[in-house]
């Protein structure tokens, strides 16, 4: 779902302070020439040598071989023209033809091979179940891929924008097939993009394309306002109603497959009784946090996964509450005993904390003490921190076409949220068991949909029973943009923006 939002009112004043410009003020011909997105991190900034030194999110340099529908719905051909599972661990991939790279060469399945491998061998990513061998050119076109394991979700993880290709002999600069070329790149300086001629795709409507990294959410959305950007991902909420209602801004929602939830430690006492997590949930007023601290910004989740995606089970599963009365029930009948528990939160998200203190209002009410705890960016995803929590507030989602790794790293005993502990001590913190873990498995083999589908509603519907968590929001991410630009198409995943029908109003 897109939303573009406008109001009749005129702005009868700007935010207080002068305005911050970080781009500079352009004269009409450059404006004409050039438009500047910000963005919430540097495009520049990283550990991102394998491509040339810029991210491979957000920026239009890098292509991967497949896609992801603009609403998450489907995965579509890119690079790669279409593909096939030939046996249960070997897929191939044909290429789409007269593809170049930035330098002029041609695009062939023995460069993206290579490519892939130099991925790889850099970045592990055990998630996607190929490794840095795992690439062979069987001909021109033609891309041999095996997977470690059975994975019947292959073509929608290669679509995650870490799989972008880059031209394995540049290691200089950002050489990839996209419809935007980075003929230089500065360390943590913005990067400016001019169209590729060659490019095989939708020609891109601009001649330059800058992004800005603007770390500062109140810093973007006063250049927003000034005109030293003509467009910005993550503009405050707080901030909203005034852009909204300025005549020379549109702002724009999307939804996207992600979601606001409080994950509950199964092995930490008193969390590790089910009734109690119950009652947490139904203590919870997702739709009155969605109102009063998202601004209406976003839908209130029932389940750990957007509808969006697939295989969600969210309008399967049942309500909880808001139900004081149930939640005091339960409380009453649980282990429960007076204990305080601890809420862990980012120190970073300033909306996240609002809302651990609108659940430990409702907690109390029910007679459940909380603390809150805040913890910065570096510990904050911690085991030892978690160990410690008995809920942590928490957005997760996902930014490939194929969700699939959501469930194994959250549920499963030996996904990422639980491993060390469950390896060490044979716990962990939000895994059910062997009947998940399995259900986990055979949806994460399965080459037919069907069954994938029919194995992660389950798993689904054995969290929310067993109230694993406490789903919140699915978020709407917001986009602003002047009104003298047009486009893009907003997609669910903001990372896979495609530019090209980013453009000057004519």
């Amino acid at each position: 779902m897109q939303r573009t939002h406008s109001r009749r009112q005129l702005l009868t004043g700007l935010a207080g302070g002068t305005m911050l410009g970080v781009a500079g003020c352009l004269s009409s011909d450059e404006a004409n020439a050039e438009k500047t997105v910000a963005l919430h991190s540097s495009p520049t900034g990283g550990n991102w040598g394998t491509y040339g030194d810029v991210t491979p999110y957000y920026t239009p340099i890098h292509e991967t071989l497949t896609a992801s529908s603009h609403d998450f719905s489907t995965i579509e051909p890119w690079l790669a023209t279409d593909w096939e599972a030939v046996d249960d661990l070997t897929w191939e991939f044909t290429l789409r033809e007269d593809v170049q790279f930035h330098d002029g060469t041609e695009l062939t399945s023995e460069l993206v091979a290579q490519s892939l491998s130099a991925l790889l061998a850099d970045r592990p990513l055990g998630w996607a179940k190929v490794t840095e061998d795992s690439f062979t050119a069987l001909d021109d076109r033609t891309l041999q891929v095996e997977t470690v394991e059975r994975f019947g979700a292959l073509a929608g993880t290669l679509s995650h924008p870490l799989f972008g290709i880059q031209h394995p002999d540049e290691d200089d600069r950002p050489i990839g097939t996209g419809p935007f070329e980075a003929p230089t790149v500065e360390l943590g300086d913005p990067l400016r993009t001019v169209a590729f001629d060659d490019y095989w795709g939708e020609e891109p409507q601009l001649e330059e394309l800058t992004f800005e990294g603007i770390l500062d959410p109140t810093t973007r959305s006063l250049n927003l306002q000034a005109g030293d950007i003509d467009a910005s991902f993550e503009i405050p909420r707080q901030d909203y109603d005034l852009l909204d209602a300025n005549d020379d801004i549109v702002v724009r929602t999307r939804q996207e497959p992600r979601t606001g939830l409080a994950m509950m430690n199964l092995y930490n006492s008193p969390t590790d009784d089910a009734d109690l997590r119950r009652a947490l949930n139904y203590a919870t007023d997702q739709a009155a946090i969605v109102d009063a601290i998202l601004d209406g910004i976003g839908e209130p989740a029932k389940g750990p996964y957007s509808p969006m995606i697939p295989w969600s089970a969210h309008d399967d599963l049942p309500t909880y509450g808001p139900d004081m009365d149930r939640a005091r029930e339960l409380v009453a009948s649980s282990g429960y005993d007076g204990e305080t528990l601890e809420i862990h939160v980012s120190s970073e998200s300033q909306h996240e904390q609002l809302i651990a203190a609108r659940m430990q209002d409702n907690f109390e009410a029910v007679g459940v003490s909380t603390t809150i705890r805040q913890f910065e960016s570096a510990s904050f995803y911690d085991v030892e921190q978690k160990r410690e929590s008995n809920l942590t507030i928490i957005e997760l989602g996902s930014i490939n076409g194929a969700a699939d790794y959501l469930l194994y790293l959250q549920f499963h005993s030996e996904g990422g949220d639980n491993a060390e502990l469950y390896e060490g001590e044979g716990t962990g913190l939000y895994n059910l068991g062997p009947e998940v873990d399995e259900l986990i498995e055979r949806g994460d083999r399965a080459l037919d949909e069907a069954t994938k589908h029919d194995a992660y509603r389950e798993v689904q519907r054995r969290v929310m029973d067993a109230a694993v968590l406490v789903p919140i929001y699915h978020k709407e991410y917001v986009f602003g943009q002047r009104t003298e630009t047009t486009g893009p198409e907003m997609h669910a995943v903001p990372h896979m923006t495609r530019w090209t029908e980013f453009a000057e109003d004519a």
